[in-house]
């Protein structure tokens, strides 16, 4: 069901509906709705893994192209109920309506590699499976795997005196880690362009380890 504004902030108000923003990153960089998550439709598998959805959760879609229908068609077949509708017009119509937005700020690598030095509060927040942080990270980064960003436990290091920079394998998860740590009250993060990969490009500005895998005991060495 398409929704005007008023309709879009009354199920935000009254239904405390979930924002879902489907859009690709760099329209979604450069601005959204304060507290949506941004799922692009090729990666909506991802939606119930993370557990951040309830099947009953009520549901509000913004897109681009006409992507949120296919975005929740997805998530019905996925078994999402309650959804809501999409903004009519978009991103664009939010903003004509003169209403409040949020943004996130992307970096390059080289730009974070120039502040580790200097910045003594800053964290580097890998976002990357365990596998591909031990065979490889930066120095002293902090090991969040996106899978991992439901659980509030997880998320007890992270707070707003820190200033986060978010690496994901290749920056395609970049905008979705950055988007639910917002949701969660943490805004002063930011995403690195290129995710490791384009670390990997500059290799020698940073200190990158390799987590050594723990050796099995050997029965025998307690005799």
């Amino acid at each position: 069901m398409s929704l005007s504004v008023e309709q879009f902030q009354q199920f935000l108000t009254q239904e405390n509906a979930f924002i879902i923003d489907t859009r690709d990153e760099a329209s979604f960089l450069e601005g959204f709705i304060p507290s949506s998550i941004h799922f692009k439709p090729e990666i909506i598998h991802q939606a119930a893994a993370l557990g951040l959805l309830s099947f009953e959760q009520p549901l509000l879609f913004i897109g681009e192209h006409d992507n949120e229908k296919i975005a929740i068609a997805y998530f019905e077949k996925l078994g999402f109920a309650n959804i809501k509708g999409w903004l009519e017009g978009g991103f664009a119509t939010w903003l004509n309506a003169d209403k409040r937005y949020d943004l996130v700020i992307e970096v390059e690598a080289d730009e974070l590699a120039m502040d580790i030095p200097f910045d003594e509060f800053l964290m580097v927040l890998d976002i990357r499976t365990e596998e591909q942080y031990n065979q490889g990270h930066i120095k002293n980064s902090i090991h969040l795997p996106l899978l991992e960003f439901a659980d509030p436990g997880s998320m007890s290091e992270l707070d707003e005196h820190f200033n986060i920079y978010i690496i994901s394998e290749d920056g395609e998860a970049n905008t979705l880690a950055a988007s639910i740590l917002k949701k969660e009250g943490i805004h002063n993060n930011r995403v690195v362009k290129g995710g490791w990969q384009s670390i990997l490009q500059l290799k020698d500005k940073f200190t990158i380890e390799v987590t050594k895998e723990k050796k099995a005991k050997d029965p025998l060495d307690a005799l």
